[in-house]
C-alpha cells in the first residue's frame, strides 16, 4: 500500500467525524471498532466527551490526558505501532473510498513525517502535533472517534 493510504487512515481515522464526512462512511465494523476505542481510552486516560468534543470541534486544547487519549486510540485501533509505523493492512480494510480520491495523501505523508522528526520526545506528544496538522489539510474531512 502507498504512503497515500498509510497517512490517509493517520489523518482521519481516529474517532468519530465532522462535517461531510460520517462515521456510516467507513462501514459497521469500523464503527463499531471506534466505539470500543473510545471507550477503552477514555476509561485508560480520563479523558472525557467533552474535551473529545473540543478536538473533533478543531480546538486542540493543550492537555497530556487529550493526548494520550489520541495515541491510545491509535495503538488500541492496530492502525500504529509504538514506534509509530503505520499498520498498511488494517488501514486498507477500514479507509473510505472517499479519503483515497480527495488528493490529500501528500499533505498527511507530511504531517506524519513533520510529527515523526519534530524533536518532541514522547510519542503522544507527536501524534497530537499529528492531528492538528491533519485537521488542518481539511477540517470538514477531519475525523476523530
Amino acid at each position: 500500500m502507498s504512503s497515500l493510504l498509510k497517512v490517509m487512515l493517520m489523518s482521519f481515522l481516529i474517532s468519530s467525524s465532522l462535517a461531510y464526512l460520517d462515521i456510516k462512511d467507513f462501514g459497521e465494523p469500523m464503527r463499531k471498532a471506534a466505539e470500543e476505542c473510545h471507550d477503552i481510552c477514555t476509561d485508560v486516560t480520563g479523558t472525557t466527551d467533552e474535551q473529545v468534543q473540543q478536538i473533533r470541534e478543531g480546538n486542540f486544547i493543550d492537555d497530556e490526558k487529550m493526548k494520550r487519549y489520541i495515541l491510545c486510540l491509535w495503538r488500541v485501533a492496530g492502525y500504529m505501532d509504538r514506534n509509530l509505523k503505520i499498520n498498511v493492512a488494517k488501514v486498507r480494510q477500514v479507509l473510505p473510498q472517499e479519503l483515497i480520491d480527495s488528493g490529500c495523501h501528500s499533505a498527511a505523508v507530511k504531517c506524519l513525517n513533520e510529527a515523526r522528526n519534530s524533536g518532541l520526545k514522547e510519542n503522544y506528544e507527536k501524534i497530537y502535533e499529528l492531528e492538528k496538522c491533519l485537521y488542518k489539510i481539511d477540517p470538514q474531512k477531519f475525523v476523530m472517534f
